[in-house]
């Protein structure tokens, strides 16, 4: 197999923040109750977190981030692939999570680069 590129890595991150800001934001709506999930009935998934009233609390978000690496398959993609760090790359993608769901920002492919490239800084990977 061959080393990882950085563009194999951004692809892998990429789907695991989109599949996270959707599983966040409805783990948050059930855990609100039920009448909180018939507010957000007709929102698409994918648009959940930006429209939470209120955003996703800090609290919240802890409780989601002890499940973030359960939840989907970024480590197991990333260890395939034979990228060093990935619990850098992990804390990377769930600190960008967290702050899109606070902030309730859309997803921003150039942003997400950015927290990674803080990786490949402290790491030193190109």
């Amino acid at each position: 197999m061959t080393a990882p590129t950085s563009s194999d890595v951004f692809l892998a991150c990429h789907m695991a923040v989109r599949l996270s800001l959707q599983g966040a934001a409805k783990a948050i709506v059930n855990h609100r109750g039920r009448s909180e999930r018939g507010r957000y009935r007709d929102v698409l998934a994918e648009d959940l977190y930006l429209v939470l009233d209120p955003p996703a609390q800090p609290d919240e978000l802890d409780r989601w981030e002890q499940t973030f690496t359960a939840w989907w398959g970024l480590p197991s993609v990333l260890d395939e692939a034979q990228v060093p760090h990935i619990q850098l790359y992990m804390r990377a993608c769930a600190q960008y999570v967290r702050d899109c769901m606070i902030r309730q920002e859309a997803h921003n492919p150039d942003a997400l680069r950015a927290y990674l490239a803080q990786v490949d800084h402290v790491t030193g990977a190109a």
